[in-house]
């Protein structure tokens, strides 16, 4: 699978998320880059970014300060 089709496969399915299924979106995703990429190592921080936005949008972690 190639790297910017999983990542854009995953921005849509955290779009559709709601506060149930974003951490099964999120472990579904990591599972699959490291079964495609051996490691989440390389993982781009693009990725972080979209996890921790997305959580705050849910509700589900706070904005630090």
């Amino acid at each position: 699978m190639n790297r910017d089709s999983l990542i854009n496969s995953f921005k849509s399915e955290v779009k559709k998320s709601d506060q149930l299924t974003f951490p099964i979106c999120v472990d579904s995703f990591t599972n699959l880059w490291q079964y495609e990429f051996g490691s989440l190592d390389d993982l781009p921080s693009e990725i972080d970014d979209i996890i921790a936005y997305r959580a705050i949008e849910l509700g589900l972690m706070e904005m630090d300060e």
